[in-house]
């Protein structure tokens, strides 16, 4: 039996893209490879947010190529954001690489490797416009069987001037109500308790198809015996409604993380991003939301050292972080994207200024995440057990319903399980606890 790798690269949507990749692999006969040097076939689910992320798959491929020396035979393949951008380019620096799959060429798979079967000639299959393709739910293979991603919208409408996902991800499209509700169902019935809805934009959820609402799909999604607890990612700004928030404050089930990208303090900086929104409206937001659901948690994005941003930018967005005191902040200096607006624009920051600023943001967010953790010491959590801590083998890893991480004692047998636990030690990444008892 032939078997399949995949190194996925990025974000949520990209590793329940690889789960559809590995569920048509499966159908197909072929079998999950422990090693990657046990693979017939290596797939790489790529990601181009920032550069970084792209510099990753090309030091793999670099590995990947002493792999292709030893056995010759073995295909390798590039799917995703990056696969959509440099498409048969990829091939001038790499001429090893088998096949290239852009953004949503799921389907596609078989008949690439069909082809190869009776020709060893590079595949490429990239749509000039991406237009969402998605295959049937059944056929992906999910990772765990009691948690699951579950896409709800596809693309992005917003166009960013430094963000290069809507002209690798398409226009936003919606899937039918009644499809993620049929998904859901049929989760539920396989023993799935936790479901995370995606979207490059998950507010946006419904607006093509003129009937529904993301908070429509919530109360749907809420009526489902089985699933206990429901997220969702990730949210814009301009588009958080109040009756996304009061339909959240009233499901017991959806759990209060919000993940708000902010990406600056500074209102000049946020108009040349083209974001839609001010600071002040921001933080208007963030305090409605808090005003009606006390325990909500925020995490959000922050770009240090956008193009023209100066010390009194930097100064607005390092206020910003102190007044409104996110449980997580993903931090990255500017990375500037072939083909977005902001790549033309001057950038004379030094890039030894930029680290600089990142630095600064980055230790004062330390101190506010361990003081927001250590004021949880002596408090009770409801956890979801969600894996074994790979650093010691008898505790579990579990996340609270604000997505902070907890470590307590268990066995493997409790994966899948909801416990109370009682934080009783409060470090700077996660947290550590102890069992009250098992919930049912």
């Amino acid at each position: 039996m032939s078997k399949y790798y995949i190194l996925t690269y990025g974000c949520q949507m990209n590793k329940s893209d690889s789960e559809k990749y590995a569920g048509i692999f499966e159908s197909l006969g072929y079998k999950s490879a422990e090693f990657i040097e046990d693979a017939d076939v290596i797939l790489l689910n790529t990601c181009s947010v920032r550069e970084k992320a792209e510099e990753k798959v090309i030091g793999k491929l670099g590995e990947l190529k002493k792999i292709k020396v030893k056995k010759p035979n073995i295909l390798i393949g590039i799917a995703g954001c990056m696969a959509q951008r440099v498409g048969e380019e990829f091939l001038n620096k790499f001429p090893y690489i088998d096949f290239i799959l852009g953004s949503y060429s799921f389907s596609k798979l078989p008949l690439v490797l069909r082809n190869l079967s009776l020709e060893r000639k590079p595949q490429i299959i990239i749509e000039k416009d991406p237009i969402p393709e998605d295959i049937p739910w059944y056929l992906s293979k999910r990772e765990s069987s009691f948690q699951a991603w579950i896409p709800i919208i596809y693309g992005c409408n917003n166009f960013c001037t430094y963000c290069i996902v809507p002209y690798l991800r398409g226009r936003e499209k919606s899937r039918p109500k009644e499809d993620i509700i049929e998904e859901a169902k049929n989760l539920a019935q396989r023993g799935v308790v936790e479901i995370t809805l995606l979207g490059q934009n998950v507010d946006s959820y419904g607006k093509d198809l003129g009937n529904t609402d993301l908070a429509d799909l919530l109360e749907e999604l809420h009526k489902i015996d089985g699933i206990k607890r429901i997220r969702f990612l990730t949210s814009h700004p301009r588009d958080v409604s109040l009756k996304l928030i009061n339909t959240v404050a009233k499901l017991e089930k959806v759990c209060p993380h919000w993940h708000l990208p902010l990406q600056a303090g500074s209102n000049r900086i946020l108009q040349k991003m083209r974001r839609g929104y001010t600071y002040e409206e921001y933080y208007e937001l963030i305090n409605l939301i808090r005003k009606i659901i006390p325990y909500s948690s925020f995490s959000t994005d922050i770009i240090v050292g956008f193009p023209g941003e100066e010390e009194e930018d930097f100064e607005k967005t390092r206020k910003a972080l102190e007044e409104i005191k996110f449980d997580t902040v993903n931090l990255a200096i500017y990375s500037k994207r072939p083909g977005t607006v902001a790549e033309k624009f001057d950038d004379p920051i030094p890039y030894e200024k930029k680290k600089e600023w990142f630095n600064e943001l980055e230790n004062l967010q330390r101190r506010i995440i361990l003081e927001k953790n250590e004021n949880l010491v002596g408090k009770e959590e409801i956890i979801l057990a969600e894996d074994v801590n790979p650093k010691n083998p008898e505790e579990i890893l579990g996340r609270t319903q604000n997505y902070r991480i907890v470590f307590f004692k268990g066995e493997r047998k409790n994966l899948g399980k909801f416990f109370l636990v009682k934080i009783i030690k409060a470090g700077l990444w996660s947290l550590k606890g102890e069992i009250v008892k098992e919930l049912k």
